[in-house]
C-alpha cells in the first residue's frame, strides 16, 4: 500500500495514469485506488481529446450548480455542497486490472483525479496493489 499526493489548481481533471503506473511493481494483478477526500473523485474517461474534459465540467456546471439556494451545507463556500455531490456521482474509488506492469486501460482511456473545488488543493490517494 502506498500514497500518492496530487496537487490541483481548481476544478477539473488531472490525468494520473502515468503516476499510478510508476507505483506498480512485482506481480500485481489489480490496482485499487481510493481518494481520501469528500470533494475529489476518480474517473476513467477518454484521454485523446482535451475537449472531452471541458464537456464534463460543462455538464457539472449545468446540473450540479454552485450556490444552489436549496443547499443547506455551505460551510466552506458556494462550491462546498456541489463539490460533495459531484464526488458522490463520480466515485471515490477504482479497481483496475494490471497487465504487463501497468494499468490495463483501453487505448484511449485515462485515469483521472477530478477536483471538485475551487482553489489549490493537495489530494491524497491510497494505492493498494494486489
Amino acid at each position: 500500500m502506498s500514497e500518492l499526493h496530487i496537487s490541483t489548481n481548481g476544478r477539473g481533471a488531472v490525468e494520473i495514469t502515468q503516476q499510478v503506473n510508476e507505483l506498480i511493481e512485482g506481480n500485481a494483478k489489480l490496482c485499487h485506488l481510493f481518494v481520501a477526500h469528500t470533494s475529489a473523485s476518480l474517473m476513467i474517461t477518454g484521454n485523446e481529446d482535451p475537449q472531452l474534459l471541458l464537456d464534463v465540467e460543462d455538464y457539472f456546471q449545468a446540473n450540479v450548480a454552485d450556490a444552489n439556494p436549496k443547499y443547506r451545507h455551505n460551510n466552506e463556500g458556494d462550491f462546498d455542497m456541489s463539490g460533495h455531490i459531484r464526488s458522490i456521482l463520480t466515485g471515490e474509488a477504482k479497481t483496475i486490472p494490471v497487465m504487463n506492469g501497468k494499468l490495463a486501460l483501453g487505448q484511449f482511456q485515462g485515469l483521472y483525479l477530478y477536483e471538485h473545488r475551487a482553489g489549490k488543493n493537495t489530494r491524497k490517494l491510497i494505492v493498494t496493489l494486489l
